[in-house]
């Protein structure tokens, strides 16, 4: 559970991890990822984000309370590319519930420790420290100190390897979730092993708070119950909002292998790129990076599925003044144009023609450019009506719109107070469709987060790419697991810890395959540890091992996986004989070609060297 905090209060963020430790799904499967993105202090706090964080763990080790903070590659330009961070684990305990959880403060590197807001970085590269992680665990990467700290600590603390982690879900510090959510998305993804992402509804917290709160309730609801329900029948839903979604690490295939989804190397090149000197870039990636991912999974994985959950609640805190509406809408507008003109050129999408996810995001797209024209007409309309001109059949067609969505709520919800707020929303139109998108192309080329995230001191914007003069020296080590594993061991070989079988047995397990992996002798394994592969090991099938030695079933469990016995290429067989295959169809023969590792199959196509099934 990946929750990124910047400059929110404690009672926000103490309300967010205790609906994450009361939900009902089992405490032994959950992980609290906490990242807070530098040294700041928000509006009205008396203490630091990370002093607030820290506060709420409860220590796993004492001897760990200040841990060595560790390097890794940041999002930035320049000098500003490396950052460091502390891993603090331990528990986090709510009602009699204790819950893993792991908290990464971002610090800075060397005299950047020493200025405000430092190892800030932004929200994009908070999420990235946990996918690239991911990544780089379901690949056999290099890692980072920081990403081998990780893997240590986070072993540790789930007594498991942290490649069987399978999904994970991004929540703001400042959303509520009900207690049935997270059981509720996960049998989704369950249900459907084509199901890559998916997001349930955001409601308002704060309904009654100002006007400005009142005139969002409906348009938070009909933008869920309506524009992503009807995306989601196509299982192409243009944006999961970061406050509330859950994406799949990796997918499952045949012969206990997987493929990665959300860790995949292309999702995660594209969305870390640091080259952003286009307009079209800067929207992307600075102001919309929840959608900008949406449309990355979309890209690469055509086929699979986005989905809305309508049964999955959460709730979050809206903005209560207008300049912060205003400031927030700014950025949703623009990166949404943006996002949509990438998705256009994703032909590959569900449907054909104008039946197509393509074409509806086409009309998404015109319909967004063209909400003040429609607002200027809709108000023409009204003044000619008003002396007495013949314009009634439009604004009977115009005024059928909104009875037409309030049949659908009543149908659906059977809540008249959903009435009330339409009306509510209606008498807001000029400002949703006039004053919001003008204010937003207008300031195409502002890049800041303005006013909706507030800090004590007089520092502006949030998460943004900072210039540096100085150059970036990429001296940050980065070596296999393995490597990073012997170094460990000989640099410490006496300090063992009583309380867990890690340090017992004097073994860890690494990455696992998820390829079958046995011995080429019948020798015992209850004395094999991570070491050097004393023990040849093969790829074979549990049907040629009974073929070759004759064994009925394997009396041991299959060795651990060693990472720098892994092959780095893709293997594709031999083209299957059209004489004793002409019975398989088109699903059954792409289900023939295998990856050495875990990774997608690759079918190299003269449009797309790279294309991901």
């Amino acid at each position: 559970m990946l929750v990124t905090c910047y400059s929110e209060s404690e009672k926000s963020i103490r309300a967010t991890l205790d609906s994450l430790a009361l939900s009902t799904y089992d405490d032994k499967h959950k992980l609290l990822f906490i990242v807070c993105d530098g040294d700041v202090t928000g509006s009205g706090n008396d203490k630091s984000t990370p002093e607030i964080t820290l506060s709420m763990l409860e220590p796993w080790d004492s001897q760990l309370l200040s841990p060595e903070p560790k390097p890794y590659i940041s999002i930035g330009q320049g000098a500003m590319r490396k950052n460091m961070a502390q891993v603090h684990v331990g528990f986090y305990s709510c009602q009699g519930r204790r819950v893993p959880m792991v908290v990464i403060v971002k610090c800075g590197f060397g005299e950047e420790r020493k200025r405000p807001r430092a190892g800030n970085r932004g929200k994009r590269d908070s999420q990235l420290i946990l996918i690239q992680w991911l990544s780089k665990i379901c690949v056999n990467g290099k890692l980072t100190p920081l990403e081998f700290e990780l893997f240590e600590r986070i072993g540790s603390l789930m007594d498991t390897s942290p490649d069987k982690f399978e999904i994970v879900l991004m929540v703001d510090a400042d959303t509520y979730v009900e207690p049935e959510s997270v059981s509720i998305m996960v049998d989704a993804m369950n249900k459907d092993p084509m199901v890559m992402g998916l997001c349930g509804e955001t409601k308002v917290a704060n309904k009654r708070k100002s006007w400005v709160t009142m005139i969002q309730v409906y348009e938070y609801y009909t933008s869920h119950h309506l524009g992503k329900a009807f995306e989601s029948i196509f299982g192409g839903v243009t944006c999961l909002p970061g406050c509330f979604c859950m994406y799949r690490i990796k997918a499952p295939k045949q012969d206990n292998q997987s493929v990665p989804i959300l860790a995949n190397p292309d999702i995660v090149s594209a969305y870390s790129t640091n080259v952003v000197d286009t307009l079209h870039k800067k929207n992307l990636l600075l102001l919309g990076e929840d959608r900008y991912l949406t449309t990355l999974m979309l890209r690469t994985f055509p086929k699979r599925k986005l989905i809305f959950v309508s049964s999955a609640i959460c709730k979050t805190v809206v903005p209560e003044d207008f300049k912060v509406l205003l400031s927030q809408r700014r950025r949703w507008i623009n990166s949404t144009v943006h996002n949509l003109l990438e998705l256009m050129l994703v032909s590959e999408l569900c449907g054909i023609f104008c039946c197509s996810m393509q074409f509806f995001v086409t009309l998404e797209l015109i319909q967004t450019v063209t909400m003040p024209s429609s607002c200027i007409f809709l108000l023409y309309l009204i003044f000619k009506a008003a002396y007495g001109a013949d314009v009634l059949l439009p604004l009977i067609f115009i005024g059928s719109i909104f009875i037409l969505q309030s049949v659908v709520i009543l149908l659906t919800t059977r809540k008249f107070v959903y009435l009330l707020w339409m009306l509510v929303f209606i008498l807001a139109t000029p400002i949703w469709n006039l004053i919001l998108p003008i204010y937003a192309f207008w300031h195409f080329d502002d890049f800041t987060w303005g006013a909706t995230r507030k800090l004590s001191s007089n520092v502006k914007g949030e998460g943004l790419i900072e210039e540096e003069i100085d150059p970036f020296e990429d001296d940050i080590l980065e070596k296999y697991w393995s490597e990073w594993k012997d170094e460990k061991e000989n640099d410490n070989e006496t300090r063992k810890s009583p309380q867990h079988p890690y340090f017992k047995t004097e073994r860890f397990p690494a990455p696992q395959s998820h390829v079958p992996l046995v011995y080429t002798t019948p020798r015992p394994v209850e004395n094999a540890t991570c070491k050097l592969p004393e023990l040849l090991f093969d790829r074979f099938s549990a049907n040629e091992i009974q073929q070759k030695r004759g064994f009925s079933r394997l009396s041991q469990p299959t060795p651990t996986y060693l990472p720098e016995m892994a092959s780095p290429y893709y293997v594709q067989p031999k083209k299957p004989s059209t004489s004793t295959n002409n019975s398989l169809t088109p699903p059954d023969r792409a289900m023939n070609r295998r990856s050495r590792l875990i990774g997608p199959r690759v079918m190299s196509t003269p449009s797309s060297p790279h294309h991901y099934e």
